[in-house]
């Protein structure tokens, strides 16, 4: 008997002068599978053995398959008997030891519930968990998430800056929010604090001020690794000698050393990450804005009266719900090979605290034409 004629692949069969798409019956046809079947073990669902979703795989990469993000996203809809727009769950991970970490944390709650409104645009339910649940390990947590077809996690930030978190990340898509987590590197969405920090100069720098000091609480910086400080000293090398007040980092605000050391650096507008740091300034018995002018770098909306940069971290939910989504539909899961991080930017806004136009000083006359390097 003569030997069967090998078959062209699907990729070679052109259609129109066109190549046409590979589809999921293709790869089923080559692996001698159910479309069913093929389709768990694209999945990497577990109703398929591993060997059978490695061999799956394989093929479908050496045919070139892709999926097609409409279909899936039509298919999922269709076996969720969700109503029509439905596209799925997207866990909202809480990796704190405090249960209520990512709901009392007023930046992290704002996240929460823009991230919520932006996945219901795109026709997603934000659920939440959180990873210390006694009696469940993380692993255990990931099979509850695929049990429900939930592919999409926002991972959200920690107390403590550093820390590293097993989880397998392999079978889902992550984007996390903030530095305090390492470990993994995945995709991140943070505040731009280096550039909202030199935003506040230049306002300040424009309002007339001319010694900006920067008052910072160590730990709270450290979680933003920092930012804050390089771009003060950043922006302080560009000013003439007699503009370059000094820093103040510490593990806490006592009166009498924010006062020794406003004594010494003698600086006309301070900036600052610390929400009560207009309380810390009266109980050292320096007026605001009479004896200095206030910024905040963190301002929010319930500081009245502060002038000071809004961080607009109850945008970052929007840009990571989107970020996700992306990767959804593009299956890109696991720990990508190059860490992207995007960074959202602030907006300055006006307040008493910093008067414009500001008093002139003898100090201040003099340094007045020297402008910053920008």
């Amino acid at each position: 008997m003569p030997a069967p004629q090998k078959l062209p692949s699907p990729a070679d069969v052109p259609v129109s002068g066109i190549t046409r798409r590979i589809t999921i019956l293709d790869v089923a046809r080559r692996a001698g599978l159910s479309r069913s079947a093929t389709a768990y073990a694209l999945r990497d669902d577990h109703n398929a053995s591993k060997a059978t979703r490695e061999r799956v795989q394989r093929i479908a990469q050496e045919l070139g398959y892709r999926p097609d993000p409409v279909l899936s996203q039509l298919m999922s809809h269709l076996h969720s008997g969700q109503p029509k727009g439905y596209a799925g769950k997207i866990a909202f991970i809480n990796p704190d030891p405090k249960r209520d970490f990512a709901r009392t944390r007023p930046a992290l709650h704002a996240i929460f519930k823009d991230a919520t409104s932006r996945a219901r645009v795109l026709g997603y339910e934000l659920e939440e968990f959180w990873l210390h649940e006694p009696g469940r390990c993380p692993q255990r947590l990931a099979r509850i998430l695929l049990a429900r077809n939930i592919r999409g996690i926002i991972l959200s930030g920690v107390e403590t800056r550093g820390t590293v978190l097993d989880f397998p990340w392999e079978q889902f898509a992550s984007v996390r929010l903030g530095y305090s987590v390492r470990e993994p590197a995945l995709t991140r969405v943070v505040p731009h604090h280096y550039q909202n920090t030199m935003l506040a100069l230049q306002q300040v720098w424009a309002a007339g001020y001319r010694r900006p000091g920067l008052l910072t609480l160590r730990r709270q910086d450290d979680a933003m690794v920092r930012l804050h400080i390089a771009a003060f000293l950043a922006y302080q090398d560009t000013l003439p000698p007699e503009s370059r007040a000094g820093l103040m980092s510490g593990d806490s605000m006592e009166p009498e050393k924010i006062r020794a050391w406003f004594d010494e650096q003698r600086p006309d507008v301070i900036l600052t990450t610390n929400y009560p740091a207009r309380l810390h300034f009266a109980e050292a018995g320096i007026r605001v804005p009479q004896d200095v002018a206030l910024v905040s770098l963190l301002r929010w909306d319930e500081q009245a009266g502060m002038a000071g940069v809004r961080p607009r971290v109850e945008r970052l939910g929007t840009v990571a719900v989107n970020l996700l989504v992306s990767k959804l539909q593009h299956d890109e899961r696991g720990i990508p090979d190059h860490c992207i991080t995007v960074e959202m930017e602030g907006s300055w806004t006006e307040g008493p605290s910093m008067p414009r136009p500001a008093k002139t000083t003898k100090s201040a006359a003099k340094a007045k034409s020297r402008r910053p390097l920008r």
